[in-house]
C-alpha cells in the first residue's frame, strides 16, 4: 500500500494523492478500487484507538505514513462499519462485541419494564383513560424515532462508546462535560427510584421487620453486587429473570385485582374517559408516562456492544419499543379499569395486604435489573473516563485531548480494551466506578421525599433531554448547511425534531414547577406537618441516624403502603443539615 504524508502528532489528514495519467491502473487490473484510494486514519475503523503506540512507533513527528496495522480494515467500503462482526479486533477487544439481536431486545426490555410501568395506571386516572393511552402510545412512538436517530448518529460516527463520547462529537469537550454531568446525574436518580421501590417492597413483605436505613443500605448492596461483572453479556443473561419477574408480577396484580378488587372494594370506581386534572396533577402524570421510556439514554453503551449495530439495532429497537408499549398500554389501562380511582403509584399499593405483599417479593428481581443496567451503564462510562486518565497519567501526558467534532477522522477516543493498564489496575478502577456511583445512589435515596417526586424531578430535568432532546441535536448536526430543506421529506423531518423539542422544554420547564409543587405539598399536608413537628422534638445528625418508628409509633396504616418519609430541616446543632427517617 502507498504511503502518505500525515501529522499523527496533531491528527490532521494524510496528504491526498492524486495519481497522473501514467499511474491509473490498467482495465485488467483486478484489485478492488478501494486498495487504490488514500487511507484516512481511523474513520472505517471504529475499534482503532488514536492514541495506539503501535502506529506511531519508530516515526518522528514530521515524518509518518499512514500505515496499515492490524486493527485496519478494507477502507472505502461501508461494509466495513456496518458488518462490525467481520472486522478483524484486537486481541484486548475480543469476544467483547458479542451481543445479537435478541440479547439485545431483552437488555432493552429490561431497561424499560420496570419501575414506570408501576405508575401508569394513576396516570390514566389522573389524565382520563383515552388521554392516557394516547400519551402512551405517542410517546412510544417519539421514543422508537429518537432511538432510530441514535443509530443514524452512529453511522456517521462509530467510534462512540456512551452518550457522552455522542455529546463530545457534538459541541467538543464543553459539551461532553455537560452531558457527562447530567447523564451521571440522571442515571443516579434512576437508580434512587429503584432503591425506593425495592425498599418499599422490603417494608411492606417483613411488616417493618427493621429501620428503612437497613433496607435502603440491603437493595443499593444487591444492585452493586450485581454491576460488579464487567460484562454487558453478563447483563443479558441476568434480564431474564429480571424480566420474567416483572411479567410475573403484572399478571399477580391484574389477577388480584379482578379476584379481589382493590385495597378498598366498597368505593367506587368513577372510571374517567377523559380526566379534570389541575396543570400540576396533568403535567405530574405526563412525566410518568414520559419515565416509562428511559430507556433510550443507555442505547449507546448496549450498541457499542453489539455485533453488527447497523443492521441489529434497528431492528431490536423496533421489537422492544413495539413490545413495550403493548405491555404499558394493556397492563395501564386494565389496572385501571379494575381499580379506578382507587389505584396508587406504584399500582401495588391498590392490592389486598396479602396479595401486595406476594407482587412486591416476586418484583423484586425486576427491580435488581432496573439496579443493574442502568447502574452498569453508568458505572462503565465512569470505568472508560477514569481509565482515559490513568493511561494519560502512565504515559506522562496531559489530560487535554484532541476534539473528535473538529475532526472526526481522528477517530475513537480510546477503545473498549486498555492494554497499557494490567488487569489490577482495570478491576480495581473498575470496583471503585461501582462502589462510588452506588454509594451517591444510597445517599440520593435516603435524600428524596416520595416516589413520585423522585420519578418527576427526574423526568422533568434530565429524561427529557437524554431521552428526545439530545437526539433532536443530533439529527440538524447531521442534516446542518441546508440539508435539513434539501427535500420535502427532510422539511417534514425537520418538523417533527421540532416538535419533539417543544415537548422536550414543556417537560423540562413547567414540569420542575409541578414537580417541585408536589414536593412542597407533601409538606403542607396536615399528616405530614404533625410528623415534622415531632421530629423536630428529637433532632438527630447525619453521622447518628435513629429510626423513630418505635419513638412515634408511625405505621402502615396511617401512611399508606408508601409509608417511608424523608425530611430535611435545619436545626442548631454541629452539622449542616439532619436527615431524620420515619416510617
Amino acid at each position: 500500500m502507498e504511503k502518505h504524508d500525515v501529522d499523527l502528532a496533531n491528527g490532521t489528514e494524510p496528504k491526498q494523492h492524486f495519481p497522473s495519467q501514467s499511474e491509473k491502473p490498467a482495465a485488467t487490473h483486478h484489485e478492488p478500487l478501494s486498495a487504490k484510494r488514500p487511507t484516512l486514519p481511523f474513520v472505517a475503523d471504529p475499534t482503532h484507538d488514536p492514541e495506539d503506540r503501535s502506529r506511531n512507533i519508530k516515526y518522528s513527528d514530521s515524518d509518518k505514513s499512514d500505515i496499515q496495522s492490524n486493527n485496519d480494515t478494507r477502507v472505502g467500503d461501508m461494509t466495513d462499519i456496518q458488518n462490525a462482526s467481520k472486522r478483524p479486533e484486537a486481541a484486548g477487544t475480543t469476544g467483547r462485541k458479542k451481543l445479537n439481536t435478541t440479547q439485545t431486545v431483552i437488555i432493552f426490555i429490561t431497561n424499560e419494564v420496570g419501575i414506570g410501568i408501576l405508575s401508569l395506571p394513576s396516570a390514566l386516572n389522573t389524565l382520563g383513560f383515552f388521554p392516557g393511552i394516547l400519551c402512551i402510545v405517542v410517546m412510544g412512538m417519539l421514543s422508537l424515532y429518537t432511538a432510530y436517530n441514535l443509530i443514524q448518529y452512529w453511522r456517521k460516527y462509530p467510534y462512540m462508546l456512551n452518550i457522552v463520547d455522542y455529546g463530545r462529537v457534538l459541541g467538543g469537550p464543553w459539551v461532553e462535560g455537560i452531558f457527562a454531568v447530567g447523564f451521571l446525574i440522571n442515571m443516579a436518580l434512576i437508580c434512587a427510584s429503584a432503591v425506593v421501590t425495592l425498599t418499599i417492597g422490603l417494608n411492606t413483605v417483613s411488616e417493618h421487620a427493621t429501620c428503612s436505613v437497613v433496607f435502603t443500605v440491603v437493595a443499593a448492596v444487591a444492585m452493586w453486587a450485581l454491576c460488579v461483572p464487567h460484562s454487558m453479556r453478563f447483563v443479558s443473561w441476568a434480564s431474564w429473570p429480571c424480566t420474567a419477574s416483572i411479567v410475573c408480577m403484572l399478571v399477580i396484580v391484574l389477577i388480584s385485582l379482578g379476584v379481589q378488587g382493590p385495597r378498598n372494594p366498597d368505593l367506587p370506581l368513577n372510571l374517567k374517559a377523559i380526566g379534570n386534572p389541575s396543570f400540576t396533577q396533568a403535567v405530574s402524570a405526563f412525566l410518568n408516562i414520559a419515565f416509562a421510556y428511559t430507556g433510550n439514554q443507555a442505547f449507546p453503551t448496549v450498541l457499542a456492544e453489539m455485533e453488527n449495530p447497523s443492521r441489529d439495532f434497528p431492528r431490536a429497537v423496533t421489537i422492544e419499543k413495539c413490545i413495550t408499549t403493548t405491555i404499558y398500554v394493556v397492563v395501564a389501562s386494565t389496572i385501571y379499569a379494575l381499580a379506578g380511582e382507587n389505584v396508587t403509584s406504584p399500582a401495588i399499593g391498590s392490592l389486598q395486604i396479602t396479595m401486595a405483599k406476594v407482587a412486591y417479593g416476586v418484583a423484586f428481581l425486576g427491580l435488581l435489573g432496573t439496579g443493574l443496567i442502568f447502574g452498569m451503564t453508568s458505572a462503565r462510562y465512569l470505568h472508560v473516563f477514569f481509565m482515559r486518565h490513568v493511561h494519560l497519567i502512565q504515559r506522562g501526558q496531559s489530560g487535554r485531548r484532541a476534539s473528535v467534532a473538529s475532526d472526526p477522522s481522528r477517530g475513537r477516543r480510546s477503545s473498549l480494551a486498555m492494554p497499557e493498564a494490567s488487569k489490577k489496575t482495570e478491576w480495581a478502577v473498575w470496583i471503585f466506578a461501582v462502589t462510588l456511583f452506588w454509594f451517591v445512589v444510597w445517599i440520593l435515596s435516603n435524600a428524596i421525599p416520595v416516589f413520585n417526586s423522585l420519578l418527576n424531578i427526574s423526568s422533568s430535568l434530565l429524561l427529557s433531554w437524554f431521552t428526545w432532546g439530545v437526539t433532536v441535536l443530533f439529527w440538524f448536526h447531521l442534516n446542518w448547511n441546508g440539508r435539513w430543506r434539501s427535500s420535502g421529506k427532510k422539511i417534514a423531518v425537520a418538523a417533527l425534531n421540532v416538535f419533539i423539542l417543544i415537548i422536550v422544554f414543556f417537560m423540562m420547564v413547567p414540569g420542575m414547577y409541578a414537580s417541585i409543587a408536589a414536593l412542597m405539598a407533601v409538606f403542607d399536608d396536615p399528616n405530614q406537618q404533625e410528623l415534622v413537628g415531632k421530629m423536630h422534638v428529637k433532632a438527630i445528625s447525619w453521622t447518628n441516624v435513629t429510626c423513630l418508628q418505635s419513638s412515634y409509633g408511625l405505621d402502615e396504616r396511617r401512611f399508606g403502603v408508601r409509608a417511608i418519609t424523608f425530611a430535611q430541616m435545619p436545626v442548631q446543632t454541629n452539622s449542616a443539615f439532619t436527615v431524620v427517617i420515619a416510617l
